[in-house]
């Protein structure tokens, strides 16, 4: 049984289709790239999977139990995590202070606060963010934002992260550092992720499987190497014919 199915997963806006008959299996412990200029329908997918959006039509399983209808926490309680695009933290609260709340609300299974504060500083140590423990998030470069975002999401305790444009904004030593510890936590914790991304190197060296979207259709699905050299994937997303 797969980690994560979709069904013929639509979504509409009114008379705008926003996604169209997405169905895609993710076996646990992969990483699965979600490739596609911008409005093919990315943020849209993530937002219905994690509840965001309810889905107009389609099911969406979890290890075979459904999320269709779940609102965003019981989403989150369920087992997927995930950052947003444009970092949401809580910016007058410290870094400690917003994992803790993760850690709280989230899939953890902690029994009180002490446990939690464990869970949290653990997670802070292995993302290199101790030294920004006590500093109040809105203090943050984009970058320590950037990896706030990610360790808020890792904090809920969920198997499933879903990240969205995590590396977006970031220099090229930045985004360097960004893959060096989200493959360092997929290794040491078995997590199964789901990868917004626009920097091309990132997303080919991660996944081992891209799916990727036009206009709301999944187009395209297989190796990196295999969407590299895909004639579609040229026409459509680089406006060329390979």
């Amino acid at each position: 049984m797969s980690f994560l199915s979709l069904r013929s997963v639509s979504k509409s806006f009114g008379g705008i289709q926003a996604l169209t008959d997405i169905s895609f299996d993710v076996e646990r412990g992969k990483i699965i790239g979600i490739m596609g200029a911008n409005g093919a329908g990315k943020t849209t997918l993530f937002n219905v999977i994690t509840g965001h959006l309810a889905a107009s039509s389609g099911q969406i399983l979890l290890n075979g139990s459904p999320l269709t209808g779940l609102r965003p926490d019981q989403v989150c309680r369920a087992g997927i995590g995930r950052t947003f695009q444009i970092v949401k933290p809580f910016p007058q609260l410290t870094v400690r202070e917003n994992l803790l709340t993760a850690a709280m609300f989230g899939a953890a299974e902690l029994r009180n606060r002490h446990e939690a504060l464990a869970h949290c500083e653990k997670i802070l140590d292995e993302m290199g963010m101790s030294h920004m423990a006590g500093s109040t998030a809105h203090e943050l470069t984009l970058s320590g934002q950037k990896r706030l975002e990610l360790a808020r999401a890792i904090c809920t305790g969920s198997e499933l992260i879903l990240l969205d444009e995590v590396m977006a904004g970031l220099t090229p030593p930045e985004v360097k550092d960004m893959l060096a510890i989200i493959t360092r936590l997929h290794r040491a914790r078995g997590l199964t992720l789901l990868i917004i991304e626009h920097v091309m190197r990132a997303l080919m060296e991660l996944s081992s499987q891209i799916i990727v979207l036009h206009h709301g259709e999944k187009i395209a699905s297989g190796s990196p190497r295999e969407i590299a050299e895909n004639p579609r994937v040229h026409d459509v997303y680089f406006g060329e014919k390979k």
